[in-house]
């Protein structure tokens, strides 16, 4: 029997009629054998999140304010949900040990990560398969980060002794008694290495709105939607702003080999999007699978002749920017000029320090700072093999009358990256769709 991991997002559980559609797709393929659940999302309108509600539970226990109306909120919604589906789990239970682990000091990563165990329990019983915490099988080290070994082996050894399992997402332990929650996506995270331990044949993410456009929606009208993708690919995506899955669940399906399936709880029948090591031989592309971009960018501009020539000139300017933890997103170099482009807010903080430094470390003709700028990628595997791809690339940008600041392709074939002012980023990104995509 094939074996698939699925993971529900908060979404997929906000209300009984979600649940009942999650529950529904579970059991509508039997090798949906192990299922990750999150904590109830928003239901509708300015609603909380029942995380965020645990959240504010603690906050206010620690500022010794009253939280009793927000537990009492958190229990009435669970309540209605176990009544509504008929179930036997006691949330009254629940909320009271929840409140004596509160007066014991328990951590904030305690309290929050209960939203995620309660529906798991929830789920479990609905579907009447075993139920599994978390904090048996996701192990972190002391210091916070994730103990891949130790998880993989407690999966083996726990999970795999039931045929099908429930599994709350978001959270672990650290040395079995301290409950730690991830820093993000947390339930994907949980998904994918329970995907990789069990050895499963497919990962599946289910959620809301989780379509993978070949354009945002927003800036180009009705755009196609990725039907199959590489992990590659979706890793540039993702830089990019296109946020359906972490880097961390990608690089962890990647090289397992295990396949991603990206569905739509509201499209459950629609085969959504697939996520490969290799694209099938029928999803060819001529030229790009996708244009996405972000704004906001900044270039510092390094000039000085012979700049070839200067040895360790990288490793100078790189350490300028790593000794005030500013991240180099990308660098551009050339006889005469060392480009460097940032994002990070703390660059504006500490300009004129940094300016101050380069010069006196490089003792440049000119220094600029440019700002206001767009990175737009042109993203699809193979593209560098694609010819006339750079002509394709200018004559639709010049034909917008677009001015470019910057062009990249990276070693990898994967993509082409464009500079362009911020007032010019939509129109730079339809005009790249209608050359690249409609052709």
């Amino acid at each position: 029997m094939s074996l698939i991991v699925s993971k529900f997002g908060g979404m997929s559980l906000a209300d009984v009629d979600s649940i009942k559609k999650t529950a529904e797709i579970i059991r509508s393929d039997s090798s949906r054998r192990y299922v990750v659940i999150s904590a109830p999302g928003i239901r509708s309108g300015d609603e909380m999140r029942v995380t965020d509600m645990f959240y504010i539970c603690h906050a206010r226990y620690i500022n010794r304010e009253n939280f009793s109306e927000m537990l009492t909120k958190i229990e009435d919604r669970f309540t209605s949900i176990v009544q509504a589906l008929d179930l036997t789990t006691d949330i009254h239970y629940e909320m009271m040990d929840l409140k004596k682990n509160l007066f014991l000091g328990r951590t904030n990563d305690y309290i929050v990560s209960r939203g995620e165990y309660i529906m798991g329990k929830i789920m479990a019983e609905l579907l009447g398969w075993k139920f599994i915490d978390a904090a048996e099988v996701i192990y972190f080290n002391k210091e916070g980060t994730l103990n891949r070994d130790k998880t993989i082996a407690a999966v083996k050894e726990v999970v795999s002794r039931y045929e099908r399992a429930v599994v709350p997402g978001f959270y672990g332990t650290v040395s079995g008694t301290n409950i730690k929650t991830f820093e993000r996506g947390g339930g994907d995270v949980t998904g994918a290495l329970l995907a990789l331990a069990l050895g499963a044949d497919m990962y599946e993410k289910w959620a809301e709105s989780t379509e993978i456009f070949s354009a945002d929606p927003s800036i180009v009208k009705s755009p196609s939607i990725i039907r199959n993708i590489t992990y590659a690919e979706l890793r540039e995506l993702t830089y990019m702003g296109i946020s359906i899955l972490y880097d961390d669940v990608i690089l962890l399906m990647e090289h397992s080999g295990i396949p991603i399936s990206i569905r739509n709880i509201h499209h459950s029948d629609d085969k959504g999007t697939l996520v490969t090591d290799e694209l099938p031989p029928d999803s060819r592309r001529d030229v790009a699978a996708c244009i996405a971009g972000r704004r906001n960018f900044k270039v510092i501009h390094i000039r000085k002749f012979g700049l070839n020539k200067l040895v360790g000139i990288g490793q100078k300017v790189f350490g300028i920017f790593t000794r005030r933890n500013i991240s180099c997103e990308h660098y551009l170099s050339g006889i005469y000029q060392f480009s460097i482009v940032v994002k990070n807010p703390m660059f504006d903080l500490k300009r004129a320090e940094i300016v101050k430094e380069l010069q006196d470390a490089i003792n440049p003709e000119d220094i600029e700072v440019q700002k206001d700028l767009s990175l737009i990628a042109v993203v699809g595997q193979g593209m560098g093999t694609v010819k006339g791809i750079f002509a394709k690339t200018f004559d639709a940008l010049a034909a917008a009358n677009i001015k470019v600041r910057l062009i990249q392709q990276g070693g990898d074939d994967l993509n082409i990256l464009i500079g362009v002012y911020d007032e010019d980023f939509e129109v730079s990104v339809r005009a790249l769709y209608e050359a690249m995509i409609l052709q």
